[in-house]
């Protein structure tokens, strides 16, 4: 009977375990913030800021997305954790395709990112 009990606890301990390590969006959060920009373009071009639509891709499927304005900018909020970072924006390929290169962020509890995210158009 005694060990059953122990197997109870050890199977509820990892039970919690596997709870704190998946990526939900109720765990601690990190800012992220930065510019979506165009690069490239016949010479003397300069870069462009453009709105868009930011999106992060965790290691466990999660997904998150924000949105930059006008002048290329965003922030907001998300899960602690690495993501892969894509961009796309309506002013290039009508915004069906990501046109920035995949890059890797690390969000940390309680800190900020940022992040510069580059749709290169050379």
């Amino acid at each position: 009977m005694r060990w059953r009990a122990g197997i109870r606890a050890v199977v509820a301990v990892a039970a919690l375990a596997a709870a704190g390590c998946s990526g939900s969006s109720t765990g601690p959060t990190g800012t992220v913030t930065g510019s979506f920009v165009r690069v490239g373009g016949p010479a003397g071009t300069p870069n462009v800021p453009l709105p868009g639509t930011i999106s992060f891709r965790g290691r466990d499927g999660s997904a998150f997305s924000l949105s930059s304005d006008s002048t290329g900018r965003f922030t907001g909020q998300l899960p602690a954790g690495r993501y892969v970072v894509t961009a796309a924006s309506s002013q290039i390929n009508d915004g069906k395709y990501p046109c920035s290169q995949p890059l890797t962020a690390h969000v940390h509890a309680g800190r900020s990112t940022t992040l510069t995210v580059i749709c290169d158009i050379r």
